[in-house]
């Protein structure tokens, strides 16, 4: 067995159970609960927090009463869950997507800064939105709208006059930070070429699948592994875009459909989906790949099923070993929107394609150094 790797902060060693704070946060350390649950406190030295870690180590095993603590209704930690719970109760699809854990685990977080709804003002509110990333802010934003519409229909958060996350032009809005300019390197088809050709001496047609089917459609990661066979009905591949509709709700979402027999690169990596999945136990996935380890994982609804998180693991897994640096599965996207401009098609085209909101954001994906020039046919006589 492979020995435990010292902790050390500061040079000293962290007490059994005692971790260092996983933000990196000076003063901070978490400590593991016997149920495997984490408490993060802070002290003002190593020795303390190690003190501590002791004397909590020294109970386990011990028949002592726990202290709980019931929220009580007049804060959002006792309302959160229940929000959640009504949500995925009328979207029962919720809970198999990333997407939503992050948004609840947000709306969580919202609640240990905002302990007592009836002191939620939009001064108070505008003080925290501004204090986030332009990042956090877009995937709070329209959660956050459902989220506040669900508390004021109750007749809670007295103190607000109208729902702080609106997007109405009568009321004053939340204005959003500037969108920061993209890190990652834009994927060649050169660099696509090489990683799809590896992934194979990995044993990743898996991922060979779902680079194909991005290139061609322009989808995520999260709609690639979410693609269901019951999303293919009567030869036609049907699917709303997941970011949409956790922006705009399910009726205005985007939704895109794909008749397979017009679509003959697109059928052709269907169909050797669907042969992968016979080999796996008919797994109700499109993407679908043997786990090395069969242990059960929540966040799966098939052992044979392939997260989001795991396709861009095997994505970089392939790359480093490519020698490809800067880049990820998302660029494929990326590079998909450069092939279809490359084809003639217009941006605003390509933007329906990617259910941008705007071209701009569909520009900012592509990759400039491989756009077409536009041939100019105007001459002077003279």
């Amino acid at each position: 067995m492979r020995p435990k790797k010292t902790r050390l902060v500061d040079g000293i060693p962290l007490a059994d159970n005692l971790y260092k704070d996983p933000k990196g946060r000076s003063g901070y350390y978490r400590y593991r609960r016997p149920d495997g649950t984490f408490k993060t406190f802070t002290a003002a030295a190593v020795d303390l927090a190690n003190n501590m870690a002791d004397e909590a180590n020294s109970l386990r095993g011990k028949d002592l009463p726990v202290a709980t603590r019931i929220p009580q209704r007049d804060s959002l930690a006792y309302h959160v869950p229940l929000y959640i719970a009504y949500q995925e109760k009328i979207n029962p699809e919720l809970k198999y997507k990333q997407s939503w854990k992050n948004r609840a685990y947000a709306l969580n977080q919202f609640a240990e800064t905002f302990p007592v709804i009836g002191r939620i003002t939009r001064d108070t509110i505008l003080a925290w939105w501004d204090g986030l990333t332009y990042h956090q802010q877009k995937l709070r934003m329209a959660e956050f709208r459902r989220f506040f519409n669900w508390l004021m229909g109750q007749g809670l958060a007295a103190k607000l006059k109208y729902n702080p996350f609106t997007t109405a032009d009568d009321k004053p809005r939340l204005l959003p930070k500037q969108k920061p300019k993209k890190q990652r390197k834009a994927l060649t088809q050169a660099g696509y070429r090489k990683i799809y050709n590896a992934a194979e001496d990995f044993g990743y047609e898996c991922l060979q699948i779902a680079m194909e089917i991005s290139r061609y459609t322009t989808l995520r990661e999260a709609d690639i592994c979410g693609l269901r066979w019951t999303d293919i009905v009567d030869g036609e591949l049907r699917l709303v875009v997941s970011k949409s509709e956790a922006q705009k709700g399910s009726a205005r979402a985007a939704r895109l459909s794909w008749k397979l027999k017009d679509h003959p690169i697109l059928k052709r990596q269907i169909d050797r989906a669907r042969e992968l999945s016979l080999q796996h136990k008919r797994c109700p996935f499109v993407i679908s790949h043997e786990p090395r380890r069969r242990v059960w994982n929540e966040d799966k609804a098939h052992l044979y099923q392939v997260t989001p998180d795991r396709l861009s693991r095997m994505f970089r897994e392939v790359m480093d070993s490519c020698g490809i640096e800067g880049t990820s599965f998302h660029e494929v996207r990326g590079l998909s929107a450069t092939l279809y401009k490359g084809e003639g098609y217009t941006t605003g085209e390509i933007k329906d394609l990617m259910a941008h909101e705007q071209e701009s954001t569909t520009i900012d994906y592509q990759n400039a150094d491989e756009l077409p020039y536009q041939s100019v046919t105007m001459r002077l006589s003279k």
